[in-house]
């Protein structure tokens, strides 16, 4: 496939993100190549909050003289040879860094899900400030139904027998519902005394 680059610019506010997520589709859809968007439509949504995060506000709705004064992020998508390149450029210095959150964190998995979702992705200090976030996601051909081919079996189910549990509990989960309990009936002793 030939080298395409498309561009995207935005002030670093919320509204951004979901506009780079559209800009990404049309993107690919543009290119021939839509049936990777949901994939690509999250790793540019993920970068895309962490420059919002990094270097604006997370103020849903910003006033005229705020989103003024926002410095300018921006996705470009790009093809060239076998890769397709989601970057994300900002003016913060900071690099990121995935890590592991609290299971019952609200945030902290969005590089963890573009890394599940690309080849790889990296991060530099762009010479002219700032950084750039990039993912490299192979170009996966569109799906070729074989004209004539049987369809490819279901997988067999394998049934459990009926003693057996269906849902295995999760570690973290139930040591908050033990904790949370365990709050309200100290608060129920308490309201009796």
């Amino acid at each position: 496939m030939e080298r395409m680059t498309y561009w995207f610019r935005h002030a670093a506010e919320p509204r951004a993100v979901p506009l780079a997520r559209r800009f990404a589709a049309q993107a690919l859809s543009d290119w021939g190549l839509g049936h990777m968007a949901d994939s690509v439509t999250v790793i540019a949504s993920e970068l895309m909050t962490n420059a919002v995060r990094a270097t604006g506000t997370t103020d849903p709705k910003p006033g005229y003289q705020l989103r003024e004064a926002l410095p300018s992020i921006g996705v470009r998508l790009r093809v060239s040879g076998p890769t397709l390149v989601v970057e994300v450029r900002d003016t913060s210095r900071a690099l990121p860094r995935a890590r592991t959150p609290e299971p019952d964190a609200e945030d902290g998995r969005g590089l963890l899900l573009v890394t599940l979702l690309c080849e790889r992705w990296q991060s530099y200090h762009h010479p002219s400030g700032g950084k750039v976030v990039y993912a490299v996601v192979p170009l996966t051909p569109l799906p070729v139904a074989v004209e004539g081919a049987p369809p490819e079996p279901l997988p067999d189910r394998i049934r459990k027998p009926r003693g057996e549990s269906r849902v295995r509990p999760d570690a973290a989960l139930l040591t908050r519902l033990e904790r949370l309990l365990e709050l309200r009936f100290r608060r129920l002793v308490a309201i009796r005394a």
